[in-house]
C-alpha cells in the first residue's frame, strides 16, 4: 500500500499487552503478552531495535522503501505507544514497562519547581538540571525490570540526564554511525547479553527538520538497511524485534499562537505542540477551560479531570505525576500545532511533529525479522 489517506482519528493508548509498555516485561520478566511468542520469550538473547519516529502508518505508506520492515510488520497488528506520543515519554515507558502516570516523565517539557524541564536535554531555566532534578528521583521506576541490559545508542547520550532517567543500570555501548550500531549489537550478542536494546534516532530527526519528503524517504531507506544488516549479522536463532516510540505527522501550517487573553489566565505551560498543557492561575481553572473553547474547531479541549478519567497516562497516576499536569490539554485533531509566546523560536520551524492522539502518531510496528 503506497499513499492513501492519513489516519487522523482519535486513538488512545491501550496500556494492555498490545502497548509499548508490555515489551520489556514480556522479554525480561516473563509477563505474558500476546505480542511475544514463546520462541522469543525462550530465546537466549533478543535484539530490540527501536527506530525513533517509525509510525506504523508511515511504514505501510512507504513500504517500497522498507520492504523487509514492512513485510515483517504485516505479520502482526500494530501496537500503541503512550500519551503523549513523544520521545521522552514513550522511550521511558518502553524501557521501564510503566505508563507515563507511573514513571512521571509526562512530556517533552515538564513543569517542575525549578522551571520547565526539557526532558531530553535535562535542562530547566537555561541550565543543566541534574543536581536540582535528580533523574532517578524524577523518574523512580527501575528500567528494564532491574535486569542488566546492553544499550546501543548514540555515544553523546552517555552522560545525559535523560539517559540516567530511562536507561540507568544498563551497560552503555555508544555508536557514531550505522556500521557502529551493527558492530556494537553483534559484540553484545556474542557476549551473551539477554537483551540488546538498540536505539536509532535519525529518522525522527530528519522528519522534524525536513518533513516526510525526499530526505525522510532516504532516512527510511537507511533504517531499512540497518534492520537488514542486523538480521544478516546475527545468528538465525537470535530474534530481532523492531518497534518505535511514536509516529509522525507533517504540519505545514505555522503553529497556532495561544491568544493573549488565554495566556493571561495561565501561570505556565508544559508538554508539546500537539498536546499542550496550560496551567491555570489559582482560581482561574474554569475560566481557562471556557476561554480555550475558541480552539474547539480544530482541537480537543480536555480538562485534566477528563484526561485522568479516560486514562490517557495509564490506569494509575502517581501523586508526583499528577502534580506536573496542567489544568487543560489542547490536542489538535488534524495537522495543526500550538505554541506559546515564550516558546523557543526554533520549535516553530519544525515540520514533522508528534505528541498528539491521531493513529498516525499513536500506532507503531512490533515486527520480528
Amino acid at each position: 500500500m503506497e499513499g492513501g489517506p492519513l489516519a487522523l482519528d482519535r486513538t488512545l493508548p491501550s496500556y494492555d499487552d498490545r502497548c509499548v509498555t508490555a515489551v520489556v516485561p514480556a522479554l525480561l520478566a516473563g509477563v505474558e503478552a500476546s505480542l511475544v511468542s514463546d520462541a522469543v520469550a525462550a530465546a537466549r538473547t533478543v535484539v530490540l531495535l527501536v527506530i525513533d519516529g517509525l509510525g506504523w502508518h508511515q511504514l505501510r505508506r512507504h513500504r517500497s522503501l522498507a520492504p523487509s520492515l514492512a513485510a515483517a510488520s504485516d505479520e502482526t497488528p500494530p501496537i500503541t505507544t503512550v500519551a503523549p506520543t513523544t520521545t521522552a515519554t514513550a522511550l521511558t515507558s518502553l524501557a521501564t514497562g510503566a505508563a507515563p502516570g507511573e514513571h512521571g516523565l509526562i512530556g517533552y517539557r515538564i513543569a517542575t519547581p525549578v522551571g520547565l524541564l526539557n526532558a531530553l536535554r535535562w535542562r530547566a531555566g537555561g541550565r543543566d538540571a541534574r543536581v536540582e532534578l535528580p533523574p532517578e528521583e524524577l523518574q523512580p521506576v527501575e528500567p528494564f525490570c532491574g535486569q542488566p541490559v546492553a544499550v546501543v545508542t548514540r555515544s553523546e547520550f552517555r552522560h545525559s540526564g535523560f539517559t540516567a532517567a530511562h536507561l540507568r543500570g544498563s551497560s552503555f555501548w555508544g555508536w557514531h554511525d550505522v556500521p557502529g550500531i551493527v558492530a556494537a549489537v553483534r559484540q553484545a550478542v556474542d557476549e551473551g547479553c539477554r537483551l540488546v536494546f538498540a536505539y536509532y534516532d535519525t529518522l525522527d530527526k530528519v522528519a522534524h527538520e525536513f518533513g516526510l519528503g525526499d530526505r525522510y524517504r532516504s532516512a527510511l531507506t537507511e533504517a531499512e538497511g540497518l534492520a537488514v544488516a542486523l538480521r544478516a549479522e546475527m545468528p538465525a536463532d537470535i530474534p530481532l524485534i523492531v518497534t518505535a516510540d511514536h509516529g509522525v505527522v507533517e504540519v505545514l501550517e505555522p503553529p497556532v499562537m495561544i491568544d493573549p487573553e488565554v495566556a493571561a489566565l495561565t501561570d505556565g505551560w508544559s508538554g508539546e505542540a500537539r498536546l499542550l498543557w496550560l496551567h491555570a492561575r489559582t482560581g482561574a481553572e474554569s475560566e481557562l477551560v471556557s476561554a480555550c473553547e475558541r480552539y474547539g474547531g480544530f482541537a480537543e479541549i480536555a480538562p485534566v479531570a477528563r484526561v485522568l478519567d479516560e486514562q490517557w497516562l495509564g490506569r494509575h497516576v502517581s501523586v508526583a505525576a499528577r502534580g506536573r499536569l496542567g489544568d487543560v490539554a489542547l490536542v489538535p485533531r488534524g495537522l495543526r500545532a500550538f505554541t506559546m509566546p515564550d516558546e523557543d523560536r526554533p520549535h516553530h520551524a519544525l515540520i514533522g511533529r508528534h505528541g498528539g492522539l491521531t493513529a498516525e502518531e499513536m500506532l507503531v510496528p512490533f515486527a520480528q525479522m
